[in-house]
């Protein structure tokens, strides 16, 4: 299990709500366009062959793989998002 960090801009209403239903599903928002997820390497796969079937040219996505132990090392200021910090185990059948 990894910890994963999922940043997007898209570029077109319907695709962006499209993608953020998919994020929903496999992790938490912790803001506007990003989500932290909980998962195994073919969940994160899952969820990006989702994605790439939504995406147009002119949107990106980005998904970054983090050490859990440096993941729990990060400082947060401001608001506190619920469940942020809280891993769950996100796997999709």
């Amino acid at each position: 299990m990894n910890a994963w960090l999922v940043i997007y801009d898209i570029r077109n209403d319907k695709r962006l709500h499209r993608i953020a239903r998919i994020m929903e599903r496999y992790g938490e928002r912790v803001q506007k366009s990003v989500f932290e997820t909980y998962c195994d390497e073919t969940t994160i796969a899952r969820m990006r062959n989702e994605a790439k079937a939504v995406l147009d040219k002119e949107d990106s996505l980005i998904i970054i793989p983090l050490c859990t132990k440096c993941w729990q090392k990060k400082k947060q200021y401001g608001v506190k998002a619920q469940g942020i910090g809280e891993y769950k185990k996100y796997e999709v059948l």
